[in-house]
């Protein structure tokens, strides 16, 4: 069975919190080209334990059996993101927090 590009985004985001203990919040960008195959999954993440190095860098992962589309990931200390939310720090090109999906860390 075929998985939704959505339904790896969600597992991707779970699998995450269960191993980042530090992940506070995950956003998933969207692009007008989503539903294009060769469109990447992309997530910025609030991670404490991240190191803070005042740009967004990205993380590129080519496809594999488990996530079968391009991912990219980008994390921000809670410093970063307030930064970024004040207008001080860009995201990378192309990415938007408009409309993105965002996911707060479960309750444990």
């Amino acid at each position: 069975m075929i998985r939704s590009k959505d339904d790896v985004a969600q597992e991707l985001v779970r699998v995450h919190f269960s191993v980042e203990p530090a992940l506070s919040r995950i956003y998933r960008i969207r692009s007008e080209r989503e539903d294009e195959p060769g469109e990447p999954i992309k997530l910025l993440e609030v991670n404490a334990n991240t190191v803070a190095t005042g740009s967004i860098d990205t993380f590129t992962f080519a496809p594999t059996k488990e996530v079968p589309v391009p991912t990219v990931i980008a994390e921000v200390t809670p410093e970063e993101h307030k930064q970024l939310e004040e207008g001080k720090l860009r995201l990378p090109g192309g990415w938007s927090l408009q409309g993105a999906e965002t996911f707060e860390r479960p309750a444990a």
